[in-house]
Protein backbone atom coordinates (compact mmCIF):
# COMPACT_ATOMS: atom_id res chain seq x y z
CA UNK A 1 0.00 0.00 0.00
CA UNK A 2 1.59 3.15 -1.23
CA UNK A 3 2.45 5.95 1.85
CA UNK A 4 -0.77 8.53 0.77
CA UNK A 5 -3.30 5.91 1.23
CA UNK A 6 -1.47 5.08 4.76
CA UNK A 7 -0.88 8.44 6.00
CA UNK A 8 -4.40 9.80 6.62
CA UNK A 9 -5.44 6.50 8.40
CA UNK A 10 -2.46 7.20 10.61
CA UNK A 11 -3.79 10.99 10.98
CA UNK A 12 -7.42 9.69 11.36
CA UNK A 13 -6.10 7.27 14.34
CA UNK A 14 -3.88 10.21 15.76
CA UNK A 15 -6.36 12.62 16.44
CA UNK A 16 -9.19 10.86 17.49
CA UNK A 17 -7.36 9.14 20.25
CA UNK A 18 -5.92 12.68 21.34
CA UNK A 19 -9.18 14.43 21.57
CA UNK A 20 -10.34 11.56 23.52
CA UNK A 21 -7.25 11.91 25.58
CA UNK A 22 -7.67 15.51 26.02
CA UNK A 23 -11.01 15.29 27.25
CA UNK A 24 -10.49 12.64 29.68
CA UNK A 25 -7.67 14.57 30.87
CA UNK A 26 -9.71 17.44 31.57
CA UNK A 27 -12.43 15.03 33.65
CA UNK A 28 -9.44 13.89 35.37
CA UNK A 29 -7.85 17.69 36.53
CA UNK A 30 -11.52 18.00 37.96
CA UNK A 31 -11.82 14.86 39.41
CA UNK A 32 -8.25 15.55 41.22
CA UNK A 33 -8.59 19.13 42.00
CA UNK A 34 -12.11 18.78 43.74
CA UNK A 35 -10.03 15.93 45.52
CA UNK A 36 -6.98 17.14 46.41
CA UNK A 37 -9.04 20.54 48.10
CA UNK A 38 -11.43 18.48 49.88
CA UNK A 39 -8.18 16.51 51.48
CA UNK A 40 -5.59 19.67 51.47
CA UNK A 41 -3.14 17.19 49.46
CA UNK A 42 0.00 18.59 47.72
CA UNK A 43 0.39 15.22 46.07
CA UNK A 44 -3.22 15.04 45.02
CA UNK A 45 -3.36 18.35 44.16
CA UNK A 46 0.38 17.90 42.15
CA UNK A 47 -1.69 15.14 40.63
CA UNK A 48 -4.58 17.17 38.92
CA UNK A 49 -1.39 19.69 37.97
CA UNK A 50 0.06 16.41 36.21
CA UNK A 51 -2.91 15.82 34.36
CA UNK A 52 -3.07 19.73 33.18
CA UNK A 53 -0.15 19.09 31.63
CA UNK A 54 -1.16 15.67 29.92
CA UNK A 55 -3.80 17.91 28.71
CA UNK A 56 -1.35 19.86 26.73
CA UNK A 57 -0.17 16.57 25.63
CA UNK A 58 -2.92 15.67 24.22
CA UNK A 59 -3.52 19.14 22.45
CA UNK A 60 0.27 18.57 21.22
CA UNK A 61 -0.05 15.01 19.83
CA UNK A 62 -3.50 16.32 18.04
CA UNK A 63 -1.43 18.83 16.10
CA UNK A 64 1.28 16.83 15.30
CA UNK A 65 -0.47 14.01 13.64
CA UNK A 66 -2.18 16.61 11.82
CA UNK A 67 0.61 18.21 10.19
CA UNK A 68 2.32 14.63 9.89
CA UNK A 69 -0.36 14.05 7.70
CA UNK A 70 0.01 16.54 5.22
CA UNK A 71 1.59 15.77 2.14
CA UNK A 72 4.78 16.73 0.20
CA UNK A 73 5.20 20.23 -0.90
CA UNK A 74 8.23 22.62 -2.50
CA UNK A 75 9.52 23.65 0.64
CA UNK A 76 9.11 19.93 2.17
CA UNK A 77 10.11 17.81 -0.61
CA UNK A 78 10.26 14.49 2.15
CA UNK A 79 6.80 15.03 3.96
CA UNK A 80 5.88 16.56 7.03
CA UNK A 81 6.04 13.10 8.91
CA UNK A 82 8.95 14.24 11.76
CA UNK A 83 6.70 16.71 12.93
CA UNK A 84 5.22 13.66 14.53
CA UNK A 85 8.82 13.03 16.46
CA UNK A 86 8.70 17.19 17.09
CA UNK A 87 5.13 16.73 18.83
CA UNK A 88 6.29 13.64 20.68
CA UNK A 89 9.52 15.32 21.57
CA UNK A 90 7.16 18.64 23.16
CA UNK A 91 5.07 16.07 24.80
CA UNK A 92 7.87 14.83 26.98
CA UNK A 93 8.97 18.02 27.67
CA UNK A 94 6.02 19.20 29.22
CA UNK A 95 5.90 15.82 31.18
CA UNK A 96 8.92 16.69 32.11
CA UNK A 97 8.59 20.37 33.37
CA UNK A 98 5.17 19.43 34.92
CA UNK A 99 7.27 16.54 36.77
CA UNK A 100 9.79 19.26 38.57
CA UNK A 101 7.18 21.69 39.03
CA UNK A 102 5.34 18.67 41.41
CA UNK A 103 8.82 18.04 42.85
CA UNK A 104 9.14 21.72 44.01
CA UNK A 105 5.52 21.75 45.49
CA UNK A 106 6.58 18.52 47.48
CA UNK A 107 9.35 19.39 48.93
CA UNK A 108 7.45 22.93 50.08
CA UNK A 109 5.16 20.31 52.03
CA UNK A 110 8.26 18.52 53.64
CA UNK A 111 9.25 21.62 54.39
CA UNK A 112 5.90 23.02 56.00
CA UNK A 113 3.71 20.07 56.35
CA UNK A 114 0.25 19.75 56.81
CA UNK A 115 -2.20 17.43 57.65
CA UNK A 116 -4.50 15.81 55.62
CA UNK A 117 -8.38 15.36 55.80
CA UNK A 118 -10.22 12.39 55.66
CA UNK A 119 -12.86 11.99 53.16
CA UNK A 120 -14.72 8.67 51.74
CA UNK A 121 -15.53 11.06 49.29
CA UNK A 122 -11.66 11.93 48.35
CA UNK A 123 -10.99 8.05 48.47
CA UNK A 124 -13.41 7.51 46.02
CA UNK A 125 -12.58 9.94 43.70
CA UNK A 126 -8.83 8.78 43.75
CA UNK A 127 -9.87 5.03 42.98
CA UNK A 128 -12.33 6.45 40.41
CA UNK A 129 -8.60 8.73 38.74
CA UNK A 130 -6.80 5.16 38.88
CA UNK A 131 -9.51 3.38 36.92
CA UNK A 132 -9.97 6.19 34.49
CA UNK A 133 -5.81 6.81 33.76
CA UNK A 134 -5.45 2.98 33.70
CA UNK A 135 -8.38 2.48 31.03
CA UNK A 136 -7.05 5.63 28.89
CA UNK A 137 -3.46 4.02 28.98
CA UNK A 138 -4.62 0.37 27.79
CA UNK A 139 -6.79 3.02 25.23
CA UNK A 140 -3.52 4.67 23.81
CA UNK A 141 -1.88 1.02 23.62
CA UNK A 142 -4.76 -0.34 21.44
CA UNK A 143 -4.59 2.25 19.20
CA UNK A 144 -0.73 2.29 19.08
CA UNK A 145 -1.31 -1.20 17.84
CA UNK A 146 -3.44 -0.08 15.02
CA UNK A 147 -0.65 2.09 13.66
CA UNK A 148 1.46 0.19 10.66
CA UNK A 149 4.86 1.75 12.83
CA UNK A 150 4.14 2.73 16.51
CA UNK A 151 4.38 5.91 17.45
CA UNK A 152 6.71 7.91 20.06
CA UNK A 153 3.80 10.50 20.89
CA UNK A 154 1.65 7.44 21.49
CA UNK A 155 4.57 5.80 23.42
CA UNK A 156 5.45 8.62 25.36
CA UNK A 157 1.79 9.13 26.32
CA UNK A 158 1.81 5.09 27.88
CA UNK A 159 4.62 5.66 29.73
CA UNK A 160 3.36 8.92 31.28
CA UNK A 161 -0.38 7.15 31.81
CA UNK A 162 1.40 3.97 33.64
CA UNK A 163 3.57 6.84 35.89
CA UNK A 164 0.07 8.17 36.73
CA UNK A 165 -1.82 4.90 37.87
CA UNK A 166 1.34 3.79 39.92
CA UNK A 167 1.55 7.79 41.35
CA UNK A 168 -2.40 7.21 42.05
CA UNK A 169 -1.87 4.28 43.51
CA UNK A 170 0.68 5.36 45.85
CA UNK A 171 -1.30 8.33 46.92
CA UNK A 172 -3.92 6.09 47.63
CA UNK A 173 -1.37 4.42 50.14
CA UNK A 174 -0.05 7.31 51.65
CA UNK A 175 -3.51 9.02 52.46
CA UNK A 176 -4.20 6.04 54.51
CA UNK A 177 -0.79 5.96 56.19
CA UNK A 178 -1.22 9.36 56.81
CA UNK A 179 -4.34 8.90 58.35
CA UNK A 180 -3.83 6.27 60.17
CA UNK A 181 -0.35 7.13 61.64
CA UNK A 182 -0.55 10.90 61.58
CA UNK A 183 2.78 11.07 60.17
CA UNK A 184 3.61 13.74 57.61
CA UNK A 185 4.26 11.77 54.41
CA UNK A 186 2.51 13.54 52.21
CA UNK A 187 5.05 16.10 50.50
CA UNK A 188 7.14 12.60 50.68
CA UNK A 189 4.94 10.27 48.79
CA UNK A 190 4.62 14.09 46.35
CA UNK A 191 8.39 14.12 45.82
CA UNK A 192 8.68 10.05 44.83
CA UNK A 193 5.83 10.55 42.36
CA UNK A 194 7.55 13.23 40.66
CA UNK A 195 10.58 11.48 40.49
CA UNK A 196 8.83 8.95 38.18
CA UNK A 197 7.60 11.16 35.87
CA UNK A 198 10.46 12.90 35.70
CA UNK A 199 12.18 9.73 34.62
CA UNK A 200 9.42 8.84 32.28
CA UNK A 201 9.87 12.24 31.12
CA UNK A 202 13.87 12.18 30.36
CA UNK A 203 13.72 9.20 28.35
CA UNK A 204 10.74 9.60 26.36
CA UNK A 205 12.91 12.64 25.67
CA UNK A 206 15.67 10.66 24.39
CA UNK A 207 13.62 8.42 22.17
CA UNK A 208 11.81 11.07 20.22
CA UNK A 209 15.61 13.17 19.78
CA UNK A 210 17.06 9.91 18.50
CA UNK A 211 13.76 9.96 15.82
CA UNK A 212 15.07 13.48 15.13
CA UNK A 213 18.79 12.79 15.02
CA UNK A 214 18.14 9.39 13.45
CA UNK A 215 18.96 6.05 14.58
CA UNK A 216 20.25 2.67 12.96
CA UNK A 217 17.63 1.34 10.95
CA UNK A 218 15.12 -1.63 12.02
CA UNK A 219 17.57 -4.95 11.55
CA UNK A 220 14.06 -6.64 10.53
CA UNK A 221 13.64 -4.20 7.62
CA UNK A 222 17.26 -4.24 6.42
CA UNK A 223 17.07 -8.32 6.54
CA UNK A 224 13.59 -8.08 4.89
CA UNK A 225 15.18 -6.02 1.92
CA UNK A 226 18.42 -8.17 1.42
CA UNK A 227 15.89 -10.85 1.27
CA UNK A 228 14.72 -9.67 -1.57
CA UNK A 229 17.86 -8.20 -3.13
CA UNK A 230 18.76 -12.11 -3.27
CA UNK A 231 16.22 -13.01 -5.59
CA UNK A 232 17.79 -11.31 -8.37
CA UNK A 233 20.15 -13.81 -9.90
CA UNK A 234 21.11 -10.93 -12.45
CA UNK A 235 23.45 -9.13 -9.88
CA UNK A 236 26.51 -10.26 -8.25
CA UNK A 237 26.34 -9.03 -4.57
CA UNK A 238 25.35 -5.51 -3.34
CA UNK A 239 26.67 -3.58 -0.39
CA UNK A 240 26.47 -0.06 1.18
CA UNK A 241 22.84 -0.02 1.99
CA UNK A 242 21.69 3.49 3.31
CA UNK A 243 18.27 4.24 4.26
CA UNK A 244 17.03 7.43 5.21
CA UNK A 245 14.13 7.71 7.74
CA UNK A 246 11.63 11.01 7.49
CA UNK A 247 9.25 10.05 9.21
CA UNK A 248 7.45 7.07 10.77
CA UNK A 249 6.52 5.40 7.27
CA UNK A 250 8.92 7.93 4.99
CA UNK A 251 11.74 5.92 3.92
CA UNK A 252 14.71 6.56 1.39
CA UNK A 253 17.53 4.47 0.57
CA UNK A 254 20.42 3.96 -1.57
CA UNK A 255 22.34 0.58 -2.28
CA UNK A 256 25.37 -0.49 -4.34
CA UNK A 257 24.32 -3.25 -7.02
CA UNK A 258 27.46 -5.19 -8.23
CA UNK A 259 26.93 -6.71 -11.95
CA UNK A 260 28.94 -7.99 -14.38
CA UNK A 261 31.08 -5.54 -16.31
CA UNK A 262 30.47 -7.70 -19.75
CA UNK A 263 26.32 -7.21 -19.45
CA UNK A 264 25.56 -4.22 -21.58
CA UNK A 265 24.74 -0.50 -19.80
CA UNK A 266 20.92 -0.55 -21.27
CA UNK A 267 20.65 -4.30 -19.97
CA UNK A 268 22.32 -2.92 -16.73
CA UNK A 269 20.12 -0.22 -16.04
CA UNK A 270 17.04 -2.51 -16.83
CA UNK A 271 18.28 -4.30 -13.41
CA UNK A 272 18.73 -1.37 -11.40
CA UNK A 273 14.62 -0.70 -12.41
CA UNK A 274 13.53 -3.62 -11.60
CA UNK A 275 15.15 -3.53 -8.18
CA UNK A 276 14.31 0.08 -7.48
CA UNK A 277 10.62 -1.07 -8.71
CA UNK A 278 10.56 -3.87 -6.73
CA UNK A 279 11.86 -2.70 -3.00
CA UNK A 280 8.81 0.61 -3.76
CA UNK A 281 6.39 -2.60 -4.29
CA UNK A 282 7.49 -4.31 -1.36
CA UNK A 283 8.36 -1.85 0.93
CA UNK A 284 7.01 1.69 -0.01
CA UNK A 285 10.57 2.58 0.03
CA UNK A 286 12.02 5.07 -2.72
CA UNK A 287 15.50 3.07 -3.58
CA UNK A 288 18.57 4.62 -5.59
CA UNK A 289 20.73 2.24 -6.79
CA UNK A 290 24.26 2.74 -7.79
CA UNK A 291 25.64 0.81 -10.50
CA UNK A 292 28.65 -0.85 -9.82
CA UNK A 293 30.36 -2.88 -12.83
CA UNK A 294 32.43 -5.83 -11.62
CA UNK A 295 35.18 -7.52 -13.64
CA UNK A 296 35.10 -11.49 -13.56
CA UNK A 297 37.22 -14.09 -14.39
CA UNK A 298 40.26 -11.78 -14.90
CA UNK A 299 42.95 -14.01 -13.65
CA UNK A 300 44.92 -10.77 -11.67
CA UNK A 301 42.19 -9.37 -10.24
CA UNK A 302 41.18 -12.70 -9.04
CA UNK A 303 44.56 -13.43 -7.89
CA UNK A 304 45.03 -10.26 -6.08
CA UNK A 305 41.26 -10.22 -4.57
CA UNK A 306 42.29 -13.94 -2.97
CA UNK A 307 45.97 -11.97 -1.56
CA UNK A 308 43.10 -9.53 -0.01
CA UNK A 309 41.16 -11.68 1.58
CA UNK A 310 43.68 -13.46 2.96
CA UNK A 311 45.23 -10.77 4.50
CA UNK A 312 42.32 -9.63 6.10
CA UNK A 313 41.51 -12.91 7.73
CA UNK A 314 44.93 -13.16 9.07
CA UNK A 315 44.40 -10.00 11.26
CA UNK A 316 41.00 -11.42 12.32
CA UNK A 317 38.27 -14.03 10.58
CA UNK A 318 35.58 -12.08 10.71
CA UNK A 319 36.62 -8.88 8.24
CA UNK A 320 35.20 -8.50 5.20
CA UNK A 321 35.31 -6.30 2.26
CA UNK A 322 33.34 -5.18 -0.86
CA UNK A 323 33.92 -2.64 -3.46
CA UNK A 324 36.87 -4.38 -4.86
CA UNK A 325 38.21 -2.97 -8.37
CA UNK A 326 41.46 -2.74 -10.07
CA UNK A 327 41.95 0.78 -12.09
CA UNK A 328 44.88 1.48 -14.60
CA UNK A 329 46.67 4.76 -13.97
CA UNK A 330 48.79 7.17 -16.25
CA UNK A 331 52.18 6.27 -14.57
CA UNK A 332 51.54 2.88 -14.85
CA UNK A 333 51.18 1.57 -11.51
CA UNK A 334 47.66 -0.05 -11.16
CA UNK A 335 45.52 1.27 -7.63
CA UNK A 336 43.92 -1.44 -6.12
CA UNK A 337 40.85 0.09 -4.21
CA UNK A 338 38.50 -1.68 -2.05
CA UNK A 339 36.35 -1.12 1.37
CA UNK A 340 36.31 -3.10 4.68
CA UNK A 341 34.09 -3.69 7.02
CA UNK A 342 35.37 -3.17 10.53
CA UNK A 343 33.37 -5.01 13.40
CA UNK A 344 31.92 -3.53 16.15
CA UNK A 345 34.06 -4.19 18.83
CA UNK A 346 37.39 -3.46 16.58
CA UNK A 347 39.96 -1.39 19.05
CA UNK A 348 42.31 -0.18 15.55
CA UNK A 349 42.45 2.95 14.70
CA UNK A 350 41.68 3.59 11.25
CA UNK A 351 44.95 4.25 11.13
CA UNK A 352 46.54 1.42 12.70
CA UNK A 353 44.58 -0.92 10.68
CA UNK A 354 45.89 0.69 7.54
CA UNK A 355 49.09 0.22 8.47
CA UNK A 356 48.65 -3.67 9.17
CA UNK A 357 47.03 -4.28 6.15
CA UNK A 358 49.71 -2.09 4.12
CA UNK A 359 52.55 -4.06 5.36
CA UNK A 360 51.21 -7.45 4.95
CA UNK A 361 49.71 -6.74 1.14
CA UNK A 362 52.64 -4.68 -0.06
CA UNK A 363 55.01 -7.06 1.20
CA UNK A 364 52.41 -9.49 -1.08
CA UNK A 365 52.04 -7.28 -4.16
CA UNK A 366 54.75 -5.00 -4.50
CA UNK A 367 55.30 -2.97 -7.00
CA UNK A 368 53.45 -1.54 -9.25
CA UNK A 369 50.11 -1.42 -7.35
CA UNK A 370 49.41 1.31 -4.71
CA UNK A 371 46.05 0.77 -2.56
CA UNK A 372 43.36 2.69 -1.95
CA UNK A 373 41.61 1.38 0.66
CA UNK A 374 37.95 2.85 3.07
CA UNK A 375 36.54 1.69 6.24
CA UNK A 376 33.08 0.73 6.73
CA UNK A 377 32.30 1.48 10.27
CA UNK A 378 28.69 0.88 11.54
CA UNK A 379 27.68 -1.13 8.54
CA UNK A 380 23.75 -1.82 7.79
CA UNK A 381 23.78 -4.96 6.32
CA UNK A 382 24.26 -8.28 8.33
CA UNK A 383 25.99 -9.70 5.70
CA UNK A 384 28.41 -8.83 3.21
CA UNK A 385 27.72 -11.06 0.03
CA UNK A 386 24.84 -13.08 -1.35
Amino acid sequence: MAASEQEPSRSKIGIQTSVIGLVVNLMLVGIKLFAGYLANSVAIMADAMNSIGDSTSAILAMLGFYYASKPADRNHPYGHQRTEYISGLLTAVIILIVGFEFLITSVEKILNPTEVVASKLVIALLFLSMLIKGGLGLYYTYRNRQLDTPSKVFDALIKDSISDLLANLVIIVSYFAELATGLHIDGYIGAIVALIIIYNGFGSIIASANDIVGTRPDPDLVSDIQDVLDTFDSIIDYHDLHLHQYGPQQFFATVDIEIDSRKSLLDAHQVIDEIEARIEEDFDIQLVAHLDPIVINDAEQNHIYKLVKDSLKQLRSDFHFHDFRIQEQANDVKAIHFDVVVPDDIAWSDEQLLNKLYEQLNQRLGFPYSLHITFDRNYVLNHTGK
